[in-house]
């Protein structure tokens, strides 16, 4: 899967985000196909389950400062997420690689995309721009120009 601007929900740090999870896709793709090692299949998918976790961590921690009205939808999605994974990962620690398994990650990562990151998340951050517009506007030329201490948790 390659990213495309449209992508983009315009908060740096997510889209940074959003970006590694797209390289992290690929590299478990392109894992799955070379035929990796079992063992090296495990580690890609412990960084990504455990790159997701943080993910969330950070999106979920701006919906909350921001008092974004969708939290509860975004919870949802978020937890459906992990437990799904959560269950392609003991599906592999049971069976191995199957190809279910391979076909199943694939189509949740390509409906996750589809519904998720092009869909709520994008709500999320038009809802996010105008939240810090709103706090902005009223320091305009008193900006530092520092990121926010959620920003330099997670760069």
């Amino acid at each position: 899967m390659r990213w495309k601007k449209e992508y983009n929900i315009g908060i740096p740090i997510i889209d940074t985000q959003h970006k590694q999870l797209f390289r992290f896709s690929d590299e478990l793709q392109m894992a799955i196909s070379s035929g990796l090692k079992q063992s090296n299949l495990k580690e890609l998918l412990i960084n990504v389950k455990q790159y997701v976790a943080r993910h969330f961590t950070v999106e979920e921690k701006l919906m909350m400062d921001s008092n974004y009205p969708g939290l509860d939808e975004q919870l949802k999605a978020h937890a459906g997420f992990t437990n799904r994974f959560d269950e392609f990962f003991d599906d592999f620690q049971e069976s191995g690689l199957t190809p279910e398994l391979v076909n199943g990650m694939k189509k949740e990562l390509i409906d996750w995309i589809g519904k998720h990151i092009t869909g709520i998340d994008q709500k999320f951050g038009g809802f996010y721009k105008e939240y810090q517009a709103r706090r902005i506007l009223p320091t305009i030329g008193h900006n530092s120009g520092k990121h926010t201490e959620i920003e330099s948790d997670y760069l």
